[in-house]
Protein backbone atom coordinates (compact mmCIF):
# COMPACT_ATOMS: atom_id res chain seq x y z
CA UNK A 1 0.00 0.00 0.00
CA UNK A 2 1.75 3.14 -1.00
CA UNK A 3 2.60 5.83 2.43
CA UNK A 4 1.74 9.70 2.28
CA UNK A 5 3.78 12.70 3.45
CA UNK A 6 2.64 13.25 6.76
CA UNK A 7 3.63 15.89 9.22
CA UNK A 8 5.10 13.92 12.74
CA UNK A 9 4.07 16.94 14.93
CA UNK A 10 0.77 17.79 14.18
CA UNK A 11 0.30 20.48 10.90
CA UNK A 12 -2.33 22.35 12.63
CA UNK A 13 0.31 23.40 15.54
CA UNK A 14 2.66 24.35 13.11
CA UNK A 15 4.45 21.10 12.30
CA UNK A 16 6.92 21.29 9.56
CA UNK A 17 8.84 17.51 9.65
CA UNK A 18 7.46 15.24 7.73
CA UNK A 19 8.07 11.81 6.45
CA UNK A 20 6.12 9.08 4.54
CA UNK A 21 5.49 6.59 7.37
CA UNK A 22 1.47 5.95 7.06
CA UNK A 23 -1.24 5.12 4.36
CA UNK A 24 -3.33 7.75 2.53
CA UNK A 25 -6.37 6.55 4.89
CA UNK A 26 -4.68 5.92 8.44
CA UNK A 27 -2.99 9.43 7.83
CA UNK A 28 -6.48 11.14 7.05
CA UNK A 29 -8.73 9.69 9.52
CA UNK A 30 -5.28 10.54 12.59
CA UNK A 31 -5.45 13.83 11.56
CA UNK A 32 -9.10 15.08 11.23
CA UNK A 33 -10.06 12.49 14.35
CA UNK A 34 -6.99 13.99 16.23
CA UNK A 35 -4.43 16.20 15.33
CA UNK A 36 -7.09 18.96 13.84
CA UNK A 37 -8.60 19.12 17.15
CA UNK A 38 -5.15 19.89 18.90
CA UNK A 39 -5.33 23.78 18.89
CA UNK A 40 -8.73 23.26 21.31
CA UNK A 41 -6.38 22.04 24.17
CA UNK A 42 -6.30 24.67 27.11
CA UNK A 43 -2.72 25.14 27.21
CA UNK A 44 -1.26 25.26 23.77
CA UNK A 45 -4.37 28.23 23.41
CA UNK A 46 -3.07 30.12 26.21
CA UNK A 47 0.77 29.42 24.75
CA UNK A 48 -0.32 30.85 21.03
CA UNK A 49 -1.79 33.71 22.74
CA UNK A 50 1.79 34.32 24.77
CA UNK A 51 3.68 33.37 21.89
CA UNK A 52 1.94 35.92 19.35
CA UNK A 53 4.38 38.55 18.93
CA UNK A 54 7.27 35.78 17.64
CA UNK A 55 4.73 33.87 15.81
CA UNK A 56 2.26 36.38 14.55
CA UNK A 57 0.72 33.93 11.35
CA UNK A 58 0.79 30.58 13.87
CA UNK A 59 -1.40 32.26 16.22
CA UNK A 60 -3.73 33.84 14.09
CA UNK A 61 -4.29 30.04 12.42
CA UNK A 62 -4.71 28.97 16.01
CA UNK A 63 -7.25 31.35 17.03
CA UNK A 64 -9.31 30.95 13.98
CA UNK A 65 -12.84 29.11 15.07
CA UNK A 66 -11.70 28.48 18.63
CA UNK A 67 -13.77 29.68 21.41
CA UNK A 68 -13.06 32.96 23.28
CA UNK A 69 -14.65 35.33 26.08
CA UNK A 70 -15.59 38.45 26.25
CA UNK A 71 -14.44 41.26 29.12
CA UNK A 72 -16.14 44.55 29.06
CA UNK A 73 -18.82 45.80 31.21
CA UNK A 74 -21.71 43.17 30.00
CA UNK A 75 -22.43 39.42 30.38
CA UNK A 76 -18.94 37.42 29.89
CA UNK A 77 -20.33 36.19 26.58
CA UNK A 78 -18.66 33.23 24.18
CA UNK A 79 -17.90 33.50 20.77
CA UNK A 80 -15.41 32.88 17.75
CA UNK A 81 -13.25 35.10 15.71
CA UNK A 82 -13.77 35.30 11.97
CA UNK A 83 -11.38 36.67 10.05
CA UNK A 84 -10.51 40.21 12.26
CA UNK A 85 -13.81 39.77 13.71
CA UNK A 86 -15.43 38.61 16.82
CA UNK A 87 -18.58 36.71 16.00
CA UNK A 88 -20.94 36.01 19.48
CA UNK A 89 -22.50 32.24 20.06
CA UNK A 90 -26.50 33.25 20.19
CA UNK A 91 -27.14 32.27 23.70
CA UNK A 92 -30.48 32.36 25.89
CA UNK A 93 -29.88 33.78 29.55
CA UNK A 94 -31.73 32.42 32.85
CA UNK A 95 -33.70 35.57 33.17
CA UNK A 96 -35.09 35.09 29.35
CA UNK A 97 -32.89 37.85 27.47
CA UNK A 98 -30.81 36.98 24.29
CA UNK A 99 -27.47 37.71 23.38
CA UNK A 100 -27.12 37.96 19.96
CA UNK A 101 -24.41 39.12 17.02
CA UNK A 102 -26.04 42.50 16.09
CA UNK A 103 -27.09 41.69 12.41
CA UNK A 104 -28.60 38.51 13.99
CA UNK A 105 -30.15 40.89 16.59
CA UNK A 106 -31.71 43.28 14.36
CA UNK A 107 -33.62 40.37 12.68
CA UNK A 108 -34.82 39.42 15.49
CA UNK A 109 -35.87 42.59 17.37
CA UNK A 110 -37.95 43.31 13.76
CA UNK A 111 -39.46 40.01 14.00
CA UNK A 112 -40.52 40.84 17.73
CA UNK A 113 -41.11 44.38 16.57
CA UNK A 114 -43.75 42.97 13.62
CA UNK A 115 -45.81 40.75 16.65
CA UNK A 116 -46.20 42.84 19.09
CA UNK A 117 -47.97 44.66 16.16
CA UNK A 118 -46.72 48.05 15.10
CA UNK A 119 -47.13 49.78 12.20
CA UNK A 120 -43.90 49.74 9.32
CA UNK A 121 -43.27 53.00 10.27
CA UNK A 122 -42.79 52.06 14.04
CA UNK A 123 -40.73 49.18 13.14
CA UNK A 124 -38.48 50.95 11.16
CA UNK A 125 -38.07 53.78 13.91
CA UNK A 126 -37.22 51.28 16.27
CA UNK A 127 -34.58 49.79 14.20
CA UNK A 128 -33.50 52.76 13.37
CA UNK A 129 -32.84 53.51 17.16
CA UNK A 130 -31.00 50.47 17.84
CA UNK A 131 -28.90 50.82 14.81
CA UNK A 132 -27.70 54.42 16.06
CA UNK A 133 -27.65 53.16 20.02
CA UNK A 134 -24.55 53.83 21.82
CA UNK A 135 -22.62 51.25 23.55
CA UNK A 136 -23.04 50.15 27.16
CA UNK A 137 -26.75 51.80 27.56
CA UNK A 138 -30.01 50.55 28.28
CA UNK A 139 -32.34 51.52 25.50
CA UNK A 140 -36.64 50.65 24.96
CA UNK A 141 -37.50 50.11 21.72
CA UNK A 142 -40.62 49.16 22.58
CA UNK A 143 -43.49 48.40 25.71
CA UNK A 144 -41.64 44.77 25.54
CA UNK A 145 -38.52 44.82 23.98
CA UNK A 146 -35.22 46.64 25.83
CA UNK A 147 -31.76 46.52 24.59
CA UNK A 148 -28.15 47.18 25.41
CA UNK A 149 -25.40 46.81 22.37
CA UNK A 150 -22.33 45.84 25.32
CA UNK A 151 -18.80 46.79 24.22
CA UNK A 152 -16.44 44.11 24.11
CA UNK A 153 -12.65 45.59 25.41
CA UNK A 154 -11.19 42.29 25.33
CA UNK A 155 -10.94 38.41 24.92
CA UNK A 156 -9.84 35.71 26.66
CA UNK A 157 -9.73 31.86 25.74
CA UNK A 158 -12.13 29.49 26.90
CA UNK A 159 -10.47 26.98 28.73
CA UNK A 160 -13.36 24.68 28.77
CA UNK A 161 -11.76 22.95 25.79
CA UNK A 162 -10.28 19.13 25.50
CA UNK A 163 -6.51 18.38 26.66
CA UNK A 164 -4.65 17.14 23.83
CA UNK A 165 -5.74 13.37 23.29
CA UNK A 166 -2.08 11.53 24.70
CA UNK A 167 -2.17 9.53 21.19
CA UNK A 168 -0.95 12.67 19.36
CA UNK A 169 2.24 12.94 21.39
CA UNK A 170 2.37 9.01 21.02
CA UNK A 171 2.23 9.36 17.12
CA UNK A 172 4.88 11.95 16.96
CA UNK A 173 7.07 9.75 19.26
CA UNK A 174 6.42 6.54 17.61
CA UNK A 175 7.29 7.82 14.07
CA UNK A 176 10.26 9.89 15.49
CA UNK A 177 11.88 6.55 16.74
CA UNK A 178 11.15 4.99 13.17
CA UNK A 179 13.40 7.90 11.54
CA UNK A 180 15.94 6.18 13.94
CA UNK A 181 15.18 2.74 12.72
CA UNK A 182 13.90 2.98 9.21
CA UNK A 183 12.47 0.20 8.07
CA UNK A 184 12.74 -2.46 11.27
CA UNK A 185 9.75 -0.12 12.78
CA UNK A 186 7.50 -2.53 10.54
CA UNK A 187 8.66 -5.24 12.48
CA UNK A 188 6.09 -7.47 14.14
CA UNK A 189 7.46 -7.58 17.25
CA UNK A 190 4.86 -7.77 20.37
CA UNK A 191 5.72 -4.33 21.64
CA UNK A 192 5.82 -2.70 18.36
CA UNK A 193 2.59 -4.15 17.01
CA UNK A 194 1.08 -3.11 20.48
CA UNK A 195 1.98 0.69 19.34
CA UNK A 196 0.71 0.56 15.97
CA UNK A 197 -3.15 -1.24 17.06
CA UNK A 198 -2.91 1.66 19.75
CA UNK A 199 -2.53 3.79 17.13
CA UNK A 200 -5.46 2.16 14.63
CA UNK A 201 -7.80 1.79 17.59
CA UNK A 202 -7.50 4.48 19.55
CA UNK A 203 -7.29 3.04 22.76
CA UNK A 204 -3.46 3.17 24.58
CA UNK A 205 -2.21 -0.49 25.76
CA UNK A 206 -0.62 0.29 28.88
CA UNK A 207 1.54 -2.41 29.01
CA UNK A 208 3.23 -0.76 26.31
CA UNK A 209 2.88 2.44 26.12
CA UNK A 210 2.63 5.19 28.91
CA UNK A 211 2.65 9.35 28.39
CA UNK A 212 3.23 11.90 30.96
CA UNK A 213 2.10 15.25 30.52
CA UNK A 214 5.15 17.45 31.67
CA UNK A 215 5.09 21.43 31.84
CA UNK A 216 8.71 23.58 31.17
CA UNK A 217 8.99 26.87 33.60
CA UNK A 218 9.29 29.01 30.20
CA UNK A 219 7.43 29.21 27.13
CA UNK A 220 9.28 29.41 23.57
CA UNK A 221 8.58 29.76 20.13
CA UNK A 222 9.49 26.42 19.37
CA UNK A 223 8.66 22.75 19.31
CA UNK A 224 11.15 19.58 19.68
CA UNK A 225 11.64 16.27 19.49
CA UNK A 226 14.11 14.13 21.03
CA UNK A 227 14.87 10.45 21.76
CA UNK A 228 15.95 10.74 25.49
CA UNK A 229 17.00 7.20 25.65
CA UNK A 230 16.92 3.31 26.77
CA UNK A 231 16.56 3.89 30.73
CA UNK A 232 14.95 1.77 31.39
CA UNK A 233 13.19 1.74 28.02
CA UNK A 234 12.78 3.42 25.30
CA UNK A 235 11.39 7.14 25.86
CA UNK A 236 10.92 10.04 23.55
CA UNK A 237 10.08 13.60 24.54
CA UNK A 238 7.68 15.66 22.77
CA UNK A 239 7.84 19.44 23.46
CA UNK A 240 4.93 22.07 21.83
CA UNK A 241 5.88 26.15 22.29
CA UNK A 242 9.00 25.35 24.46
CA UNK A 243 6.82 24.97 27.79
CA UNK A 244 4.03 21.98 27.33
CA UNK A 245 5.97 18.53 27.09
CA UNK A 246 5.13 14.84 26.62
CA UNK A 247 7.33 12.15 27.67
CA UNK A 248 6.33 8.69 26.23
CA UNK A 249 7.55 5.62 27.37
CA UNK A 250 7.72 2.73 25.43
CA UNK A 251 7.89 -0.07 27.92
CA UNK A 252 8.93 -2.99 25.91
CA UNK A 253 11.16 -1.23 23.52
CA UNK A 254 15.07 -0.59 23.53
CA UNK A 255 16.61 1.24 20.24
CA UNK A 256 20.28 1.29 19.25
CA UNK A 257 22.24 3.68 17.68
CA UNK A 258 23.01 7.34 18.22
CA UNK A 259 20.50 9.36 19.30
CA UNK A 260 18.47 12.13 17.45
CA UNK A 261 17.15 15.80 18.30
CA UNK A 262 15.15 17.90 16.38
CA UNK A 263 14.07 21.46 17.13
CA UNK A 264 11.78 23.58 15.10
CA UNK A 265 12.09 27.60 15.49
CA UNK A 266 8.56 28.89 15.21
CA UNK A 267 9.54 32.93 14.37
CA UNK A 268 12.01 31.81 11.97
CA UNK A 269 10.76 28.26 10.85
CA UNK A 270 14.27 27.24 11.07
CA UNK A 271 14.81 23.31 11.31
CA UNK A 272 17.62 21.49 13.39
CA UNK A 273 18.83 18.39 13.75
CA UNK A 274 21.36 16.88 15.99
CA UNK A 275 22.86 13.64 16.62
CA UNK A 276 23.38 12.80 20.64
CA UNK A 277 25.79 10.50 21.99
CA UNK A 278 25.23 6.62 21.11
CA UNK A 279 22.69 5.13 23.13
CA UNK A 280 22.93 1.51 24.67
CA UNK A 281 19.96 -0.52 23.63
Amino acid sequence: MPLTLEHLLPEALGGRLVSRLLCKDCNSRFGHALEGRAKSDPTIRQLATKLRTEMPRLAERLQEGQTYVTVGPGVASKGYIKGSDFVVHATKLPDGSLIQPTPTALLSIEKMLVREGLSQTQVESALRRFKEAPENVKLSLSPGIDIVKWSVTGLRPSLDGPLLNNLVPVKSAYEFLALHVGTAIYQDTPSLTAIRKSLCDGKLDAQHVEVERLRAPDFRPFHGLVFEGNHPHAKVQVRLFGQLAFRVHFKRLSVAGPRGMYTHDLSSNEEQVRQLPQNDA
